[in-house]
């Protein structure tokens, strides 16, 4: 089975949603980029169902897709040092119960919860989704100022970890939702949950997507190696400033065994600028996939991603018993234009 263990969602809080994008992020180049890169018109989010359009899109897309199972991502808000709301700086809000719902009406879709650890409710609302099918935990830091090595942390590790839910969080520069330092997205800040127990995917795997910015991958490869529940997602790694690190992971077998993989849907990748690392025939082949699934697992095969790494998140993730049997595979894959 293929498993996408990193999809993001996202809305305007149509019909009482509960989502929430700052009308700057929604002006943004990043956003109109995204739009129009899946497809979507920009003028969709203005629509009275905007956020509905989207999860429609999204389902579309995976059901006709190559993808077994694709966890989708919660986003909580930023939250201030005295646990309370920080709205000023909150870009995005991907509620919690809107994407639960979503993974309950869908059998390929998992709940990836997001839960701010300063909330005063934090253990509380874990709890609770947990009890919602929560198959993991997603942060990023340096969007919800998450200082992941604060001791406020601890007692949510220790939930994590009784409950075995894995926390995936964002390691490397942040572009599209950056509200805070770098430096809270440094993977070393996430030893004191692989202290306490907690299975961590690091997303992206401390990569940064320009070459100007300051890179962590050198921080998760020694952590990789000495911890034994410390992972890297693989999400992001279709474009040129990241293909050919992927390349050097996957020449050493202990770095590959602790891979996962991720799409960063909607983000999608850019095959022409991945030549070199995967054939010219071949890039030209998946510049016309139109399936943003597809095209990203697609990509990820050409560059000689095994198997094991499409299948690994199934390990590791908390998975509801509903969602581990087989899901029927369409006759007609949507894959080429």
């Amino acid at each position: 089975m293929i498993w996408d263990l990193h999809v993001h969602i996202a809305g305007v809080g149509s019909q009482g949603s509960g989502n929430f994008l700052a009308p700057a992020f929604q002006r943004s180049l990043a956003c109109q980029l995204f739009m129009r890169r899946v497809g979507l018109p920009p003028a969709m989010m203005k629509a009275p169902d905007c956020d509905q359009q989207i999860a429609r899109f999204l389902v579309d897309q995976l059901n006709a897709s190559e993808v077994d199972r694709a966890v989708v991502l919660a986003f909580d808000a930023a939250y201030r040092e005295d646990g309370g709301r920080d709205q000023e700086h909150t870009l995005m809000v991907a509620d919690n119960d809107f994407v639960a719902d979503l993974a309950s009406a869908h059998p390929r879709i998992l709940f990836g919860a997001s839960i701010h650890p300063y909330r005063r409710d934090a253990l509380a609302e874990l709890e609770r989704l947990i009890d919602r099918g929560a198959c993991l935990v997603k942060w990023l830091p340096g969007a919800q100022n998450i200082r992941a090595d604060d001791p406020r942390c601890l007692p949510f590790y220790d939930l994590l970890a009784r409950h075995q839910v894995p926390l995936l969080c964002h390691t490397g520069a942040e572009i599209s939702l950056k509200a805070f330092p770098h430096t809270l997205n440094d993977p070393r800040r996430l030893a004191p949950a692989l202290e306490r127990g907690v299975t961590v995917i690091a997303a992206h795997c401390g990569m940064s997507p320009f070459l100007h910015q300051r890179s962590y991958f050198g921080a998760w490869r020694e952590m990789a190696l000495r911890y034994e529940r410390f992972y890297g997602d693989i999400s992001a790694f279709g474009v040129i400033t990241n293909i050919w690190r992927l390349r050097s992971i996957l020449s050493s077998p202990e770095l590959t065994a602790k891979l996962v993989y991720g799409s960063d849907f909607p983000v999608a990748p850019w095959p022409l600028t991945c030549i070199g690392a995967i054939k010219l025939r071949r890039a030209w082949q998946l510049r016309r996939v139109r399936n943003v699934f597809d095209q990203a697992h697609q990509l990820m095969q050409a560059a000689g991603v095994p198997h094991p790494v499409f299948s690994r998140a199934g390990q590791l993730l908390r998975v509801p018993a509903s969602k581990k049997a087989a899901v029927a595979v369409p006759t007609a894959r949507r894959i080429a234009a």
